[in-house]
């Protein structure tokens, strides 16, 4: 089994954050997408991207909004500093997710980075009804 200081130094990981990194930086979203036209001119960060299957429109655009999340922002820096894969720490960066914690406030950790756990969303037609509710 694999500890969390594993988990969290997989060169995957390393590479999330690092690209986060570069993307934060540009200082936008619109910046973020000019930053991978960059990253695409250093071949051997982009190498690495490309291995990783970071090089995939549809990843780019999750990278990007976890660099610039709509929710979560505390939640999504410590999920990617815990090593979580990007799917999740994608979730937490639209509020579809959160991280579980403890009595004390502290977060969980699972077996993959941190316990994070998917909100229940509702179905058109539930979310229909409650609106129709006086």
């Amino acid at each position: 089994m694999t500890t969390a200081a594993e988990i969290a130094n997989h060169p995957k990981a390393r590479l999330h954050r690092e690209l986060v990194e570069i993307l934060r930086a540009s200082g936008s979203r619109e910046g973020a997408e000019q930053a991978w036209i960059r990253l695409r001119l250093n071949p051997r960060l982009w190498k690495r991207i490309v291995t990783y299957g970071l090089g995939l429109p549809e990843k780019q655009l999750s990278l990007n909004k976890v660099a610039f999340p709509d929710f979560n922002l505390a939640e999504v820096d410590a999920a990617l500093k815990a090593g979580n894969n990007l799917h999740k720490v994608h979730e937490l960066a639209c509020g579809r997710a959160s991280i579980a914690k403890d009595a004390a406030g502290h977060y969980k950790i699972g077996a993959k980075g941190l316990k994070i756990s998917r909100h229940a969303s509702l179905s058109l037609s539930s979310a229909a009804a409650l609106r129709k509710r006086p």
